[in-house]
Parts: structure tokens; sequence; C-alpha cells
């Protein structure tokens, strides 16, 4: 069931701007795409530190 909604000028024209980077079709497939991409959990949520190697205990740190 297709719904009317209004939108500011400046927001119509960043929608139009996201249609045209994602390739969609429709502002519909627009606003999903947009949604489904907030709603993806981030990486840095899953404690995951970007440049650090392998954790290596030290010798003086093991029990004997």
């Amino acid at each position: 069931m297709p719904t009317n909604i209004i939108l500011k000028d400046e927001t119509f024209f960043l929608l139009k701007m996201m249609a045209q980077e994602f390739g969609t079709e429709s502002y519909d497939k627009t606003i999903r795409k947009l949604i489904r991409e907030m709603k993806k959990p981030k990486e840095s949520f899953f404690g995951k530190a970007k440049g650090l190697g392998e954790f290596k205990r030290e010798e003086i740190d093991r029990f004997s």
C-alpha cells in the first residue's frame, strides 16, 4: 500500500543522491538499504582491535 511522506527539500536531495550512489531503482529501496546498513552490527562491537597481533604469553607469565 503506497504511502505519502513529507520531506524537506534538502532531505529529498540527499535521498536522491543516496539512490544514485546505491544504484537503487526507487526511493523505497534506498530507504530500506539505509535502514539495513544502520541495523548491521559494527565490527568494532566484536572486541576486535585492528592492528594487534595474536596474543602470546611471555615465559614469566606461565606457571610451571
